[in-house]
């Protein structure tokens, strides 16, 4: 399957336990949330983009700026969020960029696109290409996914400290997946593993489902405190000056 077509869901809680409204925040005179979706947008190979919401405030905002939403129930994240609204996505590929990405690299979301398509039957994810910093490391905000030698994730981690780490390539994780609706369904069907809650990251309800593909690529700005939003502007702006806004 070289090419199909494939969905951008952007799933969007207004709760957050670290930053609750964060998704509302103006950056540059626009909601990080609607960054997020425009950034899909801009990406250019989705056959459709939408934001997946539990809140009708979100999913009206998002509409006043031109985008499409679905509004679900509750979930305990995103993944889970989409597999739970199947029926409303049209492809059966499926592309999550997390609404907290305001600032995420275009030419990774068209990484991940492309790889979806080539190998369906895997899950894909991006992830840093330098070596992580001992300061995102040591951050718990940032999740740091652990390679192989051939790309292919072992595990994903909040604590970087140096004697959590293994001998593996560390690097950071970037906030969007991808995945087939089948892999979806058998998320799904999984409860909660202890490891999910404890690290609250998503694809730890089962690392065994499907192979996880790491793919390369630049930085985005995720913004999980109040600080963020600083860097995240900063990006905007450079973005906005290098005509890629």
């Amino acid at each position: 399957m070289i090419d199909a077509d494939v969905s951008c869901v952007v799933p969007a809680r207004l709760g957050s336990s670290r930053f609750p409204g964060k998704l509302l925040k103006p950056l540059l005179g626009k909601p990080v949330v609607v960054h997020a979706l425009d950034r899909a947008m801009e990406a250019g190979c989705f056959s459709e983009v939408v934001c997946l919401t539990d809140s009708s405030e979100i999913g009206e905002t998002v509409s006043a700026y031109g985008h499409r939403f679905i509004l679900s129930g509750d979930a305990a994240n995103g993944t889970e969020r989409i597999a739970r609204n199947l029926d409303s996505i049209e492809s059966d590929l499926v592309v999550n960029l997390q609404g907290d990405e305001p600032a995420f690299p275009i030419e990774g979301l068209q990484t991940l696109r492309e790889a979806l398509c080539q190998n369906p039957e895997w899950m894909h994810t991006l992830v840093h290409e330098e070596e992580t910093s001992e300061q995102d490391l040591e951050n718990p905000n940032r999740v740091k996914a652990i390679l192989d030698a051939n790309g292919f994730v072992l595990d994903f981690c909040r604590d970087g400290r140096p004697s959590a780490r293994t001998e593996n390539a560390w690097r950071l994780h970037l906030g969007a997946y991808a995945y087939s609706k089948n892999f979806l369904r058998r998320y799904a069907a999984l409860p909660s593993s202890k490891r999910e809650v404890e690290e609250s990251h998503e694809i730890l309800r089962d690392l065994n489902l499907a192979p996880i593909r790491a793919h390369a690529s630049q930085p985005g700005a995720p913004v999980d405190t109040p600080a963020d939003l600083v860097f995240a502007r900063q990006r905007l702006e450079a973005l906005a000056l290098q005509g890629a806004l």
